[in-house]
C-alpha cells in the first residue's frame, strides 16, 4: 500500500438481545434452530391493524450499553420508521431508530496488536431485527421467528485505519456485551452480525486527509478472520482504481470467503432513501438525568478494567487476554488467588487456567486443590534434578552428540532418563530447563 493513501474504516455491529420476547411484541425471543414461522404474531408478521407495544427491558439494556461505552445518553428519544422494501420485512418498514438514538457520542478503549488507545462511537441505537431468507435453487423461503427481535446496532466512528484495528475492536465490542450478560454475540447463530464502511483516503506531505465523497459498505461478515480478508481486499481494490483516476463506486458489496474477494450486491443507499420519519405508533422516551445515573449504577468493572488489576497482579499479558474474556473467568482466577493464601502465585494460577483450559464454572475451592496437589507431586528441589540431570547426560554419551548434531528430540529421551531416576517426582519443566542449560554449557 502507498504511503498516501489512508484507509477509512467504520464498523456497524448489530447484536441480537436475548430478553424474554421480541422488541415490540410478547413472542417468544426464540429463532436459532426452531421450526420456521412458529415464534410468530400478528405484530412480527406486520398484519394490518396490529400494533407495537416496546419492550422496556430491551430499552434498558440498550441505555446500560451505551452507558457502557461512554455515550451520552438522549434524555429524549424515538422511535422512526425506516422504509425499504425486502421480503423478509413483512410491514415494508422497519422500526428503529435515527434521529434521536439512544446513546450518542461514545468511545471504547481498544488495546491490542491493531490499536492501542480510543475509538469513538458514533451512536447506540435500538431497533427490531428482519426475518431470514433462505434460498435454495428453485426459490426463496422466509422465516419470520427472528422478525421483531431486539438489535442493537453500535456504529463506530470512522476511526479505524486497518484491518488489524478492526478485528481488536470487535473483539473489544464482543467481550463487552459479553461481559454485561445481554448477549451471547455467537456469531455462528447470528446473534453478532458485522458490516464494515471501507472508503480509502489520499493524505498529503504532512498526514493530513479529506473524508472521501464514497464509501463501500461490506455486508454479512460473520467472523473476525473474515472482516479482515474483506477490509484487506477491498482496500486493495480501492486503492487500484484510485491510481487509474477514478473514483470507486457508493455501493454495498458482499464477501466471497472461498475466493477471498468482495462482490457488488447494489448501490449503497444514503439515509434520504429511506425516508425516515417519527414512528407515529409509539411516543417518544424521557428519562431523567437521576433515571440515567441509576443505569450506571449497574456497571461494574468493566474488561479493560480487570486486565489492568490483572496486569499489575503480575500476569503476562497474553494470558491477561484469555482470562479477561468473560467475567466469570476473572471472578474465578481472583478468588482462587485468594484462597490460596498466597501457596500459589499469579502467573502459576493464570498459567494453569489458560492451558489446561480451566472451565469458567469451575469451583474455586477444587482448582486451587487440584493445583497444589500437582505442585506437591514434584517435589524435588532444583539442585537434586540438577544433579541427575548430570547423570543423565554423562550416562548417555550418544544422545548428547545426536543433540549437538541438531537431532534436538533426544532431549525427550533424557527427560525420560531424569523422571526415572526422581521416581517420577521431578517437574517436567524444570527438568527441561536444567537439561537444556547443561547441554549448551557442555558444547
Amino acid at each position: 500500500m502507498k504511503s498516501s493513501y489512508l484507509p477509512i474504516i467504520g464498523i456497524e455491529v448489530h447484536v441480537e438481545l436475548r430478553t424474554k420476547s421480541k422488541m415490540f411484541c410478547s413472542c417468544h425471543n426464540r429463532h436459532f434452530g426452531q421450526k420456521p414461522n412458529t415464534n410468530v404474531c400478528p405484530v412480527c408478521l406486520g398484519l394490518p391493524g396490529a400494533l407495537p407495544v416496546p419492550n422496556i427491558k430491551a430499552i434498558e439494556e440498550t441505555i446500560i450499553i451505551a452507558l457502557t461505552l461512554n455515550c451520552k445518553i438522549n434524555s429524549v428519544f424515538w422511535f422512526d420508521r425506516k422504509n425499504y422494501f425486502y421480503p423478509d420485512l413483512p410491514k415494508g418498514y422497519q422500526i428503529s431508530q435515527h434521529f434521536a438514538p439512544i446513546g450518542i457520542n461514545g468511545f471504547l478503549p481498544v488495546f491490542g496488536e491493531g490499536k492501542s488507545g480510543k475509538i469513538g462511537i458514533s451512536d447506540v441505537h435500538l431497533e427490531e431485527d428482519t426475518g431470514k431468507s433462505l434460498h435454495t435453487e428453485e426459490t426463496t423461503l422466509l422465516d419470520y421467528n427472528r422478525s421483531g427481535v431486539p438489535l442493537v446496532e453500535i456504529v463506530s466512528k470512522p476511526e479505524i485505519h486497518s484491518s488489524s484495528e478492526a478485528k481488536e475492536y470487535l473483539k473489544r465490542v464482543q467481550q463487552t456485551i459479553r461481559w454485561l450478560g445481554f448477549s451471547d454475540c455467537d456469531m455462528e447463530k447470528g446473534s453478532m452480525r458485522l458490516e464494515a464502511n471501507i472508503s480509502v483516503a489520499e493524505t498529503n506531505q504532512a498526514g493530513n486527509y479529506q473524508l472521501p465523497e464514497y464509501r463501500v459498505e461490506i455486508k454479512n461478515l460473520n467472523s473476525f478472520r473474515f472482516v479482515e480478508k474483506a477490509i484487506d481486499y477491498e482496500i486493495s481494490r480501492q486503492i487500484k482504481i484510485l491510481e487509474s483516476g477514478l473514483l470507486p463506486k457508493q455501493e454495498t458489496r458482499g464477501f466471497n470467503s472461498q475466493k477471498g474477494v468482495t462482490y457488488p450486491q447494489r448501490g449503497k443507499e444514503v439515509a434520504k432513501d429511506y425516508r425516515y420519519f417519527p414512528e407515529p405508533d409509539i411516543p417518544p422516551f424521557k428519562f431523567s438525568s437521576k433515571q440515567i445515573s441509576k443505569f450506571g449504577e449497574n456497571i461494574s468493572e468493566m474488561p479493560w478494567q480487570a486486565e489492568d488489576n490483572l496486569m499489575k497482579l503480575g500476569v503476562k499479558g497474553q494470558w491477561v487476554k484469555i482470562i479477561a474474556r468473560r467475567k466469570e473467568t476473572v471472578r474465578l482466577f481472583l478468588e482462587s488467588q485468594r484462597l490460596s493464601s498466597n501457596k500459589i502465585s499469579s502467573q502459576e494460577l493464570a498459567g494453569w487456567m489458560v492451558n489446561k483450559k480451566t472451565k469458567q464454572d469451575t469451583k474455586p475451592k477444587d482448582l486451587v486443590e487440584e493445583i497444589l496437589t500437582e505442585k506437591n507431586k514434584f517435589s524435588l528441589s532444583e539442585d537434586r534434578i540438577a544433579i541427575f540431570a548430570e547423570q543423565a547426560i554423562s550416562e548417555n554419551p550418544k544422545a548428547v552428540a545426536d543433540y549437538r548434531q541438531g537431532k534436538t528430540q533426544v532431549v525427550g529421551f533424557l527427560i525420560g532418563q531424569v523422571q526415572r531416576k526422581s521416581q517420577g517426582k521431578a517437574d517436567p519443566n524444570i527438568v527441561t530447563k536444567i537439561l537444556l542449560r547443561k547441554l549448551k554449557q557442555n558444547k
